[in-house]
């Protein structure tokens, strides 16, 4: 066996150990949560959380449920699910799961893994106070009919104290914009759902907007 060849043969074992992932490096983490889809009197309806008020992170924003993926998860669907269960006080037999949407690498930690599922039995609803201080509905039809409003974010970079400019002399100190990005915005009554959350149901509707237009079409014919 040549040279290349063993190093062929090194590279293929270490290689092939693990499907490739996201570089994580940069301190990113984990987190799956379900787009839940519901039935109530006004048909079928997305279902969100507002977070309860006594939160140290993000208190009173409109989210869907979910967290941080745990070790003990065998796969981000677990986590949506358990997430969730904990949240709503569910058990994971009342929770159907359809799919995965994509996952969204944030600028400041989490890479995002999205799942849509059905709550069966909205009743069985009875939600942590001290994580969700409300749940609420808006019917599908309604956030299909709604185009969001967007808004712009611009993203720049500035390097740290420690960056060592005499590698790359032609490096700016000042700070340097790179890119922007669209924030979309839904309104439903008094609420506001944007940032991230409305980023997935953006996702959702956009995706799957020919299905879910014919299937309401067809039960609103019945």
């Amino acid at each position: 066996m040549s040279e290349m060849e063993r190093l062929q043969y090194v590279l293929f074992e270490r290689l092939h150990r693990r499907a490739p992932g996201i570089d994580k490096l940069d301190r990113l983490w984990d987190a799956a949560v379900l787009l839940p889809l519901v039935r109530t009197e006004e048909g079928i309806c997305v279902l969100f959380e507002e977070r309860a008020h006594t939160l140290r992170r993000q208190p009173g924003e409109i989210c869907f449920p979910g967290g941080k993926y745990e070790c003990s998860d065998d796969g981000f669907r677990t986590t949506a699910v358990r997430e969730t269960c904990e949240e709503l006080g569910l058990q994971p037999q009342d929770i159907t799961v359809c799919g995965e949407l994509d996952c969204l690498v944030t600028h400041n930690g989490p890479i995002i893994h999205p799942f849509v599922g059905m709550i069966d039995d909205i009743s069985r609803i009875t939600y942590s106070k001290d994580e969700v201080e409300c749940v609420f509905t808006v019917p599908l039809k309604e956030l299909l009919a709604q185009e969001p409003e967007r808004g712009s974010v611009q993203l720049a970079d500035r390097p740290g104290e420690d960056f060592p400019f005499e590698l790359v002399p032609q490096r700016q100190r000042s700070w340097r914009m790179n890119k922007s990005y669209y924030v979309y915005f839904y309104r439903w009554q008094d609420k506001v759902i944007w940032g991230l959350t409305a980023r997935m149901l953006y996702a959702f509707l956009y995706r799957s907007r020919k299905e879910l237009t014919e299937f309401l079409t067809a039960e609103a014919r019945k």
